[in-house]
């Protein structure tokens, strides 16, 4: 679908913009958003949108009279050792011979899975060109497991516009976004132009009934990149079931150029707001240029970090964890700490040696470890390692962060044990971890690495991994 008018600004930060999702290196700028939300206890509906600038493309004569056309062919993957999924697309982009602003290419594509590690594979190509270049992109994606008894919400769907679907409307022209009786045209590219423009954001409550309520009071916060609130909205809906659909504008008038984020929270009388979901938006105001945040003192970063209110067990196991990923004796003062609020600071001070960018209460390198503990706490779990994180592989993942690649091996047979074989290619110029399951329990043990002061058997697979029928020479490591 082509946006109209063309969104040039928006193309131009997709090119410029620090953090956003694009590299100015690539010929077909492309945003691209993930969206999660709940099907069921067991399953996520998993919205992909992009947008895609045509800057790059051929136009040729359509059939059309005076009318030229471009079609960019894109191929969407999305894999995980289970399973893997996949579509093929064409996007045409149609403009008045003679036209010549750029537009933004529009869609989405949604796949419905189980909780796991995935990763999105992207392809694009210009499909009118014999040797297109192609751009291929590899995202990360851990779909989340949608508890079935705790108040939750979905992802914060960033919108370009949101009305009530409506099959006489000739704007309304793309079937993929209709949900819910709604027409949501996706924004991927999270950027608001103008002076005052409307943010439109769609967002799933879930499982209503723990409430036990008539009506709830959702509160929405805008903040600046800070974390600091720049003002709210507060309205009073009525429940009309266990989950519901909510869609909210939000007039930034007189905000000024930068990068913001949308925060929504449910009021509670006994527990105080509720925090379930944050996005992160940009917004461009030609008359208004950015502001220079001020800088946080260590004392205002402490008290806005989770350190601040963590109790004793909180502590132990952020103690615990962290010296997995630790220098050898770093923690050893800890041990020597008396107090809850020593204690706490000193495990705020040993992440904030580690923050990217110090001067914002988000410390991205904690937020990193701290996924990566949730996500071996959910996957490493054995009977041996109920925290899932202190296994080899939770502590491997801890240490080096989530690897490039994982080859999975998991037959059983003729000798040759499970095994993975987790590659980092930006660890020590490339190494590889070897883990194998040798008593058929789910605990896989590290026999080998090629990294630095780790383990290493060089004869790992003869040993544990190949079948007594192949060659005992085959040189496989």
């Amino acid at each position: 679908m082509m946006i109209a008018p063309p969104l040039i600004i928006a193309i131009g930060l997709l090119l410029t913009l620090q953090g956003s999702p694009l590299a100015a290196r690539d010929e077909f700028p492309m945003a691209v958003s993930v969206d999660q939300f709940r099907v069921d206890s067991t399953r996520t509906r998993v919205e992909i949108a992009y947008a895609i600038a045509d800057t790059q493309l051929v136009f040729r004569p359509a059939a059309e009279k005076n009318v030229v056309q471009a079609a960019l062919e894109l191929n969407i993957t999305i894999s995980s050792a289970q399973r893997a999924d996949s579509i093929r697309v064409i996007l045409e982009s149609n403009k008045p011979r003679g036209h010549q602003q750029p537009s933004l290419l529009v869609g989405k594509r949604v796949f419905i899975l189980p909780s796991d590690r995935y990763t999105i594979g992207m392809r694009i190509r210009d499909a009118y060109r014999e040797r297109s270049a192609q751009l291929e992109r590899r995202i990360p994606l851990v779909v989340r497991a949608f508890e079935s008894q705790t108040l939750s919400a979905s992802s914060i769907q960033l919108a370009q516009w949101i009305a009530h679907a409506d099959t006489l409307d000739p704007r309304q022209v793309n079937p993929s976004f209709i949900k819910n009786g709604l027409y949501i045209t996706p924004n991927p590219t999270a950027v608001y132009e103008g002076t005052a423009p409307m943010l439109y954001a769609y967002t799933e409550l879930y499982n209503l009934d723990q409430c036990q309520c008539d009506s709830i009071e959702l509160h929405y916060h805008v903040l600046d990149a800070a974390l600091n609130e720049v003002f709210d909205l507060r309205y009073r809906r009525p429940v009309i079931g266990h989950q519901q659909a909510e869609v909210v504008s939000v007039s930034l008038d007189g905000l000024a150029t930068g990068a913001y984020y949308l925060a929504l929270g449910i009021e509670s009388a006994d527990r105080g707001e509720l925090q379930l979901a944050r996005k992160q938006f940009y917004l461009v105001n030609p008359e208004l240029p950015p502001v220079q945040p001020r800088a946080l003192s260590e004392d205002e970063l402490f008290l806005q970090s989770p350190f601040a209110t963590m109790d004793d067990r909180e502590l132990a196991i952020e103690a615990a964890s962290a010296r997995l990923a630790a220098r050898p004796a770093e923690l050893e003062p800890y041990d020597q700490l008396t107090t809850t609020a020593a204690r706490r600071r000193f495990l705020f001070r040993f992440w904030l040696q580690r923050d990217p960018d110090p001067t914002t209460p988000v410390n991205e390198r904690y937020e990193e470890f701290r996924r990566a503990r949730e996500y071996a706490a959910k996957f490493y779990r054995t009977a041996r390692y109920p925290e899932g994180w202190n296994s080899d592989r939770g502590r491997v993942l801890l240490k080096y962060g989530f690897p490039t690649q994982i080859d999975r091996a998991y037959f059983n047979m003729d000798g040759a044990h499970p095994h993975e074989i987790w590659r980092y290619d930006n660890v020590q110029g490339g190494v590889i971890f070897v883990f194998v399951d040798q008593q058929g329990t789910e605990n896989f043990v590290l026999v080998h690495s090629t990294a630095l002061n780790e383990i290493r058997n060089e004869n790992w697979y003869r040993q544990f991994a190949m079948p007594n029928y192949l060659d005992p020479n085959s040189p496989i490591r």
